[in-house]
């Protein structure tokens, strides 16, 4: 089955400044399954510029056996990496390049936090490409400032990000939020749906919240309780209730 690099990188990732990077640094490593493992063996793909992929090969020879299979490498990449890779070009270099015997483990530097999301993405990619992931990745969040927004996880120096406070306050978002709330579904994606998301998870939080209390002296409310409990878990199934709100309505 083909890897496509939407299956590798989180939305996350896909919206951050390095995009354009690290969908070349991609490319390139894929070279060694799109080639083959003989010929990737005595080949390297070196640059991607404007579409063409320039690829390092030991002599003529080898230049023109691959020009008759252009072609067909080409579609390879476009299943892969659709309109990223339109042209191939081979150098002939002074020296063929040398398959590694094991691949070296990315350096992670001084920002544990880079390192371990650079590390999450990685695991996610085909075994051949793991390691070219994590480095185009942790170069990625390397160069980023600031913590995880709490809301959509990008990089920023001010939370809730530019983008989410953005968002947060867009009337058709915190319709949506209500929706979900409710818990009817939305046609919301991206960046609005997590906003909307945690629209939802702060109001169902608040009512239960104001609502606890009521139920804990009068069981008439619990059923309300109740109901807010289930929305909450259908949207939110990994996050446990409050423990107060959870015990109470074990009792129930």
């Amino acid at each position: 089955m083909p890897w496509r690099l939407k299956e590798v990188i989180p939305e996350a990732l896909k919206r951050a400044g390095g995009k354009e990077q690290l969908k070349r640094g991609l490319v390139l490593a894929a070279w060694r399954e799109v080639v083959g493992r003989e010929l990737a063996q005595i080949t390297e793909a070196v640059a991607l510029e404007g579409g063409v992929l320039l690829v390092q090969v030991p002599d003529p020879v080898v230049a023109h056996q691959l020009t008759y299979s252009r072609l067909a490498l080409l579609k390879r990449y476009e299943e892969r990496f659709p309109g990223t890779v339109k042209e191939i070009r081979f150098q002939v270099g002074s020296e063929a390049p040398r398959p590694r015997k094991k691949a070296e483990a990315p350096s992670f530097g001084s920002s544990p936090e880079a390192g371990r999301k650079a590390l999450e993405l990685a695991q996610k990619a085909p075994p051949e490409l793991r390691e070219a992931v994590a480095r185009a990745a942790l170069a990625l969040f390397s160069r980023q400032k600031g913590s995880p927004c709490p809301i959509c996880k990008t990089p920023s120096e001010t939370h809730p990000c530019p983008t989410c406070r953005r968002l947060l306050e867009a009337p058709w978002v915190q319709k949506e939020a209500e929706r979900l709330k409710r818990g009817k579904p939305t046609s919301l994606a991206g960046d609005a749906l997590l906003v909307a998301r945690h629209l939802a998870r702060e109001a169902l939080l608040g009512e239960m919240k104001d609502l606890y209390p009521e139920a804990l002296k009068d069981e008439a409310f619990r059923p309300l309780l109740q109901d807010l409990a289930k929305r909450f878990q259908a949207l939110f199934p990994e996050e446990p209730l409050p423990e107060g709100i959870r015990s109470l309505l074990q009792k129930s």
